[in-house]
């Protein structure tokens, strides 16, 4: 699957430059093809596939211990201005 998405980013990338050259040739089923929507998607197509290879690549942090403080909640929520 990381290959997948590898694959993807670089498919995404040809299809960014491409779209910026001859919107035509990506957006083939238009007929008045824009740069903008060409390079749109190719951009789009980079995000999604590196929040893909984020999803797997990444693992989560374990959660931290919760430490109470001694300090009563009014105390926590005044101002510490004379530091």
């Amino acid at each position: 699957m990381l290959i997948f998405f590898k694959s993807l980013v670089a498919l995404s990338i040809l299809i960014f430059i491409v779209g910026l050259i001859k919107p035509k040739w990506i957006l083939f089923w238009m007929k008045q093809p824009d740069r903008l929507i060409a390079t749109s998607v190719g951009l789009l197509l980079f995000m999604a596939s590196w929040t893909g290879i984020a999803k797997l690549t990444l693992k989560p942090k374990a959660p931290q211990a919760v430490q109470h403080s001694e300090r009563s909640v009014d105390e926590q929520n005044t101002l510490q201005l004379g530091r």
